[in-house]
């Protein structure tokens, strides 16, 4: 069971690295084949795996890394642009009301739209602190994944909840 769950975080963290990896595909896969593990200890572990990925995102965006930084003096030359304009903007506002970016952020986590990898980026940008990032998109990203895991589960119940 542990192994099960140790390697479903551990595809979730390849997978937000690598879009190669889908994590909702091996998740399905994985929830219908594999029993003694429950679907939402699955998309539990889904979540955690891919917030921990996505936090190499938000460190990007802090300018821990080289291509924060590059990316960051590439929007500084251009602040003429839409994108240096929304960045600005999200940064203000993020600025002014923290739990407005917290909120944005954890709503943008369960769809995956505006795309999460993005979110996780400016998030680090504008400054939103590690803890607050952590938990807003763990409590998405568990939202996504419970729906993502569940949707079997659902599956074979439906027909009979409809009278099937």
């Amino acid at each position: 069971m542990i192994g099960w769950l140790l390697a479903t975080a551990g595809t979730a963290a390849l997978g937000s690295v690598f879009p190669l990896v889908n994590i909702e595909l091996y998740l399905l896969g994985v929830v219908s084949t594999v029993d003694g593990v429950s679907w939402w200890a699955f998309g539990l572990a889904a979540a955690v795996g891919q917030v921990a990925g996505k936090t190499l995102f938000y460190l990007a965006g802090k300018g821990g890394f080289a291509l924060g930084e590059r990316l960051r003096k590439r929007v500084e030359a251009k602040r003429k642009g839409r994108w240096a304009g929304w960045l600005e903007k999200f940064h203000q506002r993020t600025e002014e009301r923290p739990w407005w970016g917290l909120g944005v952020l954890c709503l943008s986590a369960v769809p995956g739209i505006p795309p999460y990898s993005l979110m996780c980026f400016l998030s680090g940008a504008a400054g939103i602190p590690l803890l607050g990032f952590l938990l807003a998109s763990l409590v998405g990203r568990s939202a996504h994944f419970l729906i993502v895991a569940g949707a079997p589960e659902l599956l074979h119940w439906l027909p009979a909840a409809l009278g099937s």
